[in-house]
């Protein structure tokens, strides 16, 4: 396999030979030093093959390779042959290096500008030994050319190169170092928001079913026809979260909620989106300590939840507020996400049970709530576990206010049942609770189940109010003939156990 390419030193400093190749040829003949080279970004390698695939604006820098010339420390022959040839402009045939040689060929004019002066301009070819297993280095286009064998035409795109030929192993363990530094830190690259500027404000260039395909996508689209059509007089709460760079804002967010399926690749995304955007912006004002943060990634989880699970805002202010989440200037807001549904999973199994206390059989029906909850957990192998709680059982070391504590416990928990036995007013009051809870979270019917022992001997102690005769009841006179199998088969259709 032949090389071809210009062979000069760069900038008088490094020999190099730049030319072009087939990609192909270019990935079989090199890999990563993975002694500097950072891993491939899975995120990065789909952005690469859909960018390959679409072949729109298709435009690479350099691919730039590096080989050793001499693995021994001291330079060979060969080595300082080819360097006193290429600074003296001499052409050269076959100069033989332990996996492939290299010819030079070399073109002579007088300058325009001293005629006395000469430009030289060296053809160089490079030709690898036909048994040689040698890899050159990588130094940059790692994504580039990982993504070669995920589509057959990659193959035979035409790509520029720069091998960089370096005298032996010392050398190439330092320089390969340092110029990886300088191409990927030294560089000061613009900013995604300058970007996104020059893109989105130019529909001429970029028309809107341009940006609706690769290397866009609808993101980009939902963000140009948004951006600009925002009122932060009325949106003021969440302006500082937005308003150094909108449009990356605006194109991240929907990305990530396309990504998880919220919103659509549609025009109605944009207005669910700033619906989202004006209920958010309500939330600062019923929790104030809000403002204090300009946190975009606990934005960004906000409107997620807003659209997609409006029921758990509340919870998740809740939780950002208590732990302080609001005071990070930063985190991801999938992290948050992912996080907080773990805590509302373990908070979801909590089973909150609203009884009258000092009663004969009272005891006997939470125990035998507590037994089946711990059954149904065994026998599906949930983690974390069913756990069932009542107020007058809850130890954590701190003095509060009984009716404090029921709320913050109905509040935060999954499922809760209700012991209508003995027409406990406590008991109607928490079930009130919860009725409104539900109908304020938008949801058509409590996650409750309501229960009344019938075999319990004074009937004011199965009187049921007006107010609860119409809400489905599990009524029993045997506690377990009739109400643990009822029970057990609650607590598996409530938690999506069995079909």
């Amino acid at each position: 396999m032949k090389l071809k390419g210009v062979l000069d030193f760069s900038l008088g400093n490094f020999l190099c030979m730049r030319g072009f190749a087939r990609m192909g040829d270019l990935y079989a003949l090199s890999e990563p030093d993975l002694s500097f080279q950072r891993n491939l970004l899975q995120l990065h390698e789909k952005e690469m093959i859909a960018f390959l695939r679409e072949g729109k604006f298709l435009f690479f820098p350099e691919v730039i390779l590096s080989t050793t010339l001499s693995p021994d420390e001291d330079d060979s022959e060969e080595v300082r042959e080819l360097f006193e040839n290429v600074q003296a402009g001499q052409r050269f045939s076959k100069l033989k290096f332990p996996d492939y040689s290299i010819s030079c060929t070399v073109n002579k004019t007088k300058s325009g500008e001293d005629t006395r002066a000469v430009d030289i301009f060296r053809t160089a070819s490079l030709e690898l030994n036909a048994k040689s297993a040698h890899k050159f280095s990588r130094i940059d286009g790692n994504h580039r050319l990982s993504a070669t064998p995920k589509d057959q035409k990659f193959e035979a795109y035409n790509t520029p190169f720069c091998l960089l030929l370096f005298r032996n192993s010392t050398e190439a363990a330092q320089f390969s170092r340092a110029i990886f530094h300088n191409i990927n830190y030294k560089i000061v690259q613009l900013t995604m928001e300058e970007n996104l500027r020059l893109i989105l404000e130019d529909a001429a260039v970029f028309p809107d079913d341009d940006l609706k395909s690769e290397p866009f996508g609808w993101p980009y689209y939902h963000a140009r026809k948004l951006y600009g059509n925002l009122d932060f007089d009325i949106l003021a709460n969440i302006k500082p979260f937005i308003n150094k760079e909108p449009r990356t804002f605006f194109v991240q967010q929907f990305a990530f909620l396309n990504e998880k399926g919220v919103l659509k690749d549609n025009d109605k995304a944009i207005k669910l989106f700033k619906e989202a955007l004006g209920k958010v912006n309500g939330l600062f004002d019923t929790s104030p300590m809000l403002i204090e943060s300009t946190n975009r990634g606990l934005l960004s989880a906000l409107v997620y939840y807003q659209l997609a699970h409006p029921g758990k805002v509340p919870s998740f202010v809740r939780w950002v507020l208590a732990n302080n989440l609001h005071l990070i200037k930063d985190s991801s807001s999938a992290d948050l996400i992912a996080i907080f549904d773990k805590v509302i999973e373990s908070k979801n199994r909590t089973i909150f049970v609203s009884m009258p206390f000092g009663k004969p059989k009272a005891d006997d029906h939470y125990a035998t709530i507590e037994r089946v909850a711990k059954e149904v957990s065994e026998a599906h192998k949930l983690k974390p576990k069913l756990e069932v709680a009542r107020v007058d059982w809850f130890h954590d070391g701190t003095s509060y206010e009984i009716n404090d504590k029921i709320i913050e416990m109905i509040t935060g928990c999954g499922y809760f049942i209700g012991n209508l036995t003995y027409c406990n007013l406590n008991v109607y009051h928490e079930v009130g609770f919860v009725m409104g809870k539900a109908k304020a979270e938008g949801k058509d019917v409590p996650d409750m189940l309501l229960f009344l022992d019938e075999s319990v001997p004074d009937k004011n102690d199965k009187f049921v109010g007006f107010n609860l005769t119409g809400i489905k009841q599990v009524r029993f006179a045997q506690i377990e003939v009739e109400f643990a199998p009822k029970l057990k088969e609650n607590l598996e259709k409530f938690y999506k156990l069995k079909a």
